[in-house]
């Protein structure tokens, strides 16, 4: 009913099925599968940091994501990032990118999806998003090629936001 009604995006959507994938892309809308947040509470499931009832949710939707999200990339949905960061700890958010491309996607498209794909989601792919003439400095560094091994975009090294500079290690 969401997508019928014209959302821009859905959030999680661990329990999504091919009909709505295909709907999604005819139509747009943009996949934001926050598998962080799901690895979080399946791990919490696990741990037996939940009521049975959420647990036993938390562990169907852990099983469910990553298939849901690989078909959602067969099909050519347009996947985004996000890692509901209220659920996982915060400052780890390059390993969405890895998890995205175990579900599927290559480094490319994951990077894309964190960066020019949730720019133009959002309305600012006029000033952020890609590294362009007339647009605000934002990058990151990292050792290594994220195209090459995805895992090096967890290891930020160099921050600079707006043309500033706030992380530079050596």
């Amino acid at each position: 009913m969401a997508i019928a009604a014209g959302v821009d995006s859905i959030e999680h959507g661990s329990f999504l099925k091919a009909d709505t994938l295909f709907e999604m892309k005819k139509r747009g809308t943009v996949l934001i599968p926050t598998l962080m947040a799901v690895e979080t509470v399946v791990r919490k499931a696990n741990e037996g940091k939940f009521p049975q009832v959420i647990a036993d949710k938390a562990l169907a939707a852990g099983g469910s994501l990553a298939k849901m999200v690989g078909e959602a990339v067969k099909l050519g949905v347009i996947i985004g990032c996000g890692t509901d960061s209220a659920v996982s700890e915060h400052g780890h958010n390059g390993h969405e990118l890895v998890l995205l491309t175990k579900a599927g996607l290559s480094p490319l498209a994951a990077l894309k999806a964190a960066t020019s794909v949730d720019a133009e989601l959002l309305g600012v792919a006029d000033r952020l998003g890609t590294l362009a003439p007339g647009k605000l400095a934002d990058i990151v560094a990292v050792p290594g090629n994220p195209l090459t091994d995805i895992a090096a975009i967890e290891h930020v090294r160099f921050v600079m936001k707006d043309g500033k500079i706030f992380k530079a290690e050596p």
